[in-house]
């Protein structure tokens, strides 16, 4: 959607990157969406690429200097990643090339011609972190830049990875919370990228007004079922949001946030009564285990086995440690077993 993709380049390019002169001075009003098989090219058609997408923003002022004339307008590519593509370099130079290459096709590309500026950003969502350097060069000679040592951002309309050489990422499960700003909708997309109980409610609810213009309805409707989605694979939490009219009275209310905080709370509630019925589960079997290794130790294994028998159903913790009394007090294994039988029923075999 183009005001996703507007949003990004404010926050991401802009904010996080600090490209707030260049994406100021773009025009985001006739943000044209290109066919993606300019950028694949038809060598690849083995290889369809059908998830990326290919944007051209115009400036908002024709450059005087002849030589910017190629910033007519910006080309930005996203290449969106699940898993780790060590040679994402080589195919963004690729992509870049090959979009030089189609946009030429068939025309006169003079001695006066300029190629249109590309912005390549990569958004990766999978769950080990992104180990693959920003430039072709550090695959040819590791090391042979700052990338890995820094976070690689866009410094100037002259800067090398705007023809191919390099590409911004997004890790979406490995940003900074700091950077995940709660108005603006690619940033809490992002960070819904990898949610958690306590902000999930405040982030939904903010992502919910940020889509509030009338004309956004649709990518509402889209964006509220991928927060389902999210929401129960990620943390098992079940929003309780069937439809897009459920959501707007509640926002119109004011109460939607409210509600989704309840929601996540409850999902806290359950979690902490089981894990704390968990624990007691555990703590109480490491007390069995430790009783029947001092009985097997003073009584033997015979006496041991008959003990963990009788405790099994034990859940008790007096009870267990009346048994450990016992076992201190009585002088044989029989007359220990004797004692348990008569406390807690009949005598094991």
């Amino acid at each position: 959607h183009g005001f996703m993709v507007e949003e990004l380049m404010r926050w991401f390019v802009a904010g996080v990157h600090g490209a707030r002169e260049l994406v100021e001075a773009l025009d985001f009003s006739n943000m044209l969406r290109l066919h993606e098989q300019s950028v694949g090219g038809a060598a690849e058609q083995p290889r369809r690429y059908a998830d990326d997408m290919v944007w051209r923003v115009g400036f908002r002022e024709r450059p005087e200097a002849e030589g910017d004339a190629a910033w007519l307008h910006l080309v930005v590519v996203l290449e969106f990643q699940a898993t780790v593509d060590a040679l994402m370099p080589l195919r963004i130079r690729n992509y870049v090339d090959n979009f030089h290459m189609e946009q030429w096709r068939g025309k006169e590309f003079r001695s006066t011609s300029l190629l249109s500026p590309v912005l390549p950003i990569v958004i990766y969502n999978g769950n080990s972190p992104w180990s693959v350097p920003r430039r072709v060069i550090d695959l040819v000679i590791p090391g042979a830049s700052e990338v890995r040592r820094g976070r690689s951002g866009v410094t100037s309309r002259t800067d090398p990875m705007f023809s191919g050489e390099g590409y911004l990422l997004l890790d979406t499960h490995r940003m900074a919370t700091d950077d995940l700003s709660m108005d603006n909708a690619a940033a809490l997309l992002a960070g819904l990228e990898n949610p958690s109980l306590e902000r999930i409610a405040a982030q939904v609810a903010a992502l919910r007004r940020r889509l509030d213009a009338p004309e956004l309805a649709p990518l509402r409707k889209v964006m509220l079922l991928w927060a389902q989605r999210v929401a129960r694979r990620r943390l098992k939490l079940d929003l309780g949001i069937s439809d897009m009219a459920e959501m707007d009275r509640l926002h119109e209310s004011g109460e939607l946030e409210t509600f989704f905080t309840a929601r996540a709370q409850a999902e806290r509630d359950r979690l902490r009564a089981e894990g704390l019925a968990e624990g007691i589960e555990r703590g109480l079997a490491a007390e069995r285990g430790l009783l029947r290794r001092q009985a097997e130790r003073k009584f033997g294994t015979a006496a041991s086995e008959r003990l963990a028998l009788v405790l099994k159903e034990v859940d008790d913790p007096e009870r267990l440690a009346e048994t450990g009394d016992w076992i201190i007090e009585c002088p044989t294994g029989e007359s220990l077993i004797a004692r348990l039988t008569d406390v807690f029923g009949a005598s094991p075999k």
